[in-house]
């Protein structure tokens, strides 16, 4: 696990987009830039990037993509690194950025959804510690996603925490994010397999026999062996629906514990989760940062 720099009070936020395509999201854009400036961040994007289009959903070909990101890693006087959206194309460019990035110094890098194959790749390959956190559209979307951005701030300034008593808990390097992305990565040099890991698994916009095809796809390719179990955050699913899930989920996982409650998903509440960090999780889905 590689250390990050320390975060001051008025950090300096590199926003890039390496995803997908910020036409159509540009209201929701300008208005989590002006929140992340409102609370007391430094914000450096490149605004040309707003109306960058390839194939109708990347935000520009993939050398562009992966140039403005690892531009970005190595910029004087950036302090975090923050996906503009999520969306598609982080995994077309991924193994590009994880070789660039193996010769840079980590960086803080927050982000979440279509992010999740460059936070996992750089977590298990680079040993950084990077941040499952919502993108700059989310912050811009209030309405719909419930993040403290102080708090979230504060989080990536570190401050670990005693484990507790509970013999239950799980403890593990956290790792994780979309299930669906993760699903995709299966059979791929980026396939972000540990053993002893807690495994974070959010979704949106898939039916239940979707999310169990993505499951059954990641238990068979391995992830889940040797972890020290799963924590859900939400599935993006109706109130009817999910504990029929839940319970599937644990019946297909068998003995490997799964926890509920994680602050992750594209709706509700959502926290700064480091991923690549030791955390325990106990059974009321409390998280603490170990190491």
């Amino acid at each position: 696990m590689v250390g990050t720099p320390t975060l001051g009070a008025h950090p300096v936020v590199r926003v890039v987009a390496p995803c997908g395509t910020l036409v159509g999201h540009e209201a929701a854009l300008q208005a989590g830039l002006l929140r992340l400036e409102r609370a007391g961040c430094h914000v450096r994007f490149d605004a040309r990037r707003a109306a960058a289009d390839a194939r109708g959903y990347l935000a520009g070909d993939d050398a562009a993509r992966a140039d403005e990101l690892l531009s970005a890693l190595a910029e004087p006087g950036v302090d975090v690194v923050w996906f503009a959206r999520g969306g598609s194309g982080g995994a077309r460019t991924a193994g590009w950025v994880l070789d660039a990035a193996a010769r840079l110094a980590p960086r803080h890098l927050v982000g979440f959804s279509d992010a999740t194959t460059l936070l996992n790749a750089l977590a298990v390959r680079l040993g950084w510690v990077v941040h499952h956190g919502p993108v700059v559209t989310s912050l811009g979307r209030p309405e719909v996603l419930e993040f403290d951005l102080d708090a979230g701030l504060d989080a990536l300034r570190g401050g670990l925490r005693a484990p507790t008593s509970d013999p239950a808990a799980l403890r593990g390097r956290l790792l994780g994010g979309n299930l669906t992305v993760l699903a995709s990565l299966a059979g791929t040099r980026l396939f972000p397999a540990e053993r002893g890991a807690v495994w974070l698994l959010e979704d949106v916009g898939e039916a239940p026999y979707r999310l169990d095809r993505s499951l059954t796809q990641l238990r068979e390719a391995g992830l889940f062996a040797g972890a020290a179990g799963v924590w859900l955050g939400d599935l993006g699913l109706s109130a009817g629906d999910t504990p029929r899930v839940l319970e599937s989920v644990r019946a297909d996982l068998g003995d490997l514990p799964v926890l509920t409650g994680a602050p992750a998903g594209h709706r509700g509440r959502m926290e700064m989760l480091p991923l690549g960090a030791c955390v325990e999780v106990d059974r009321g889905g409390r998280w603490r940062r170990l190491r």
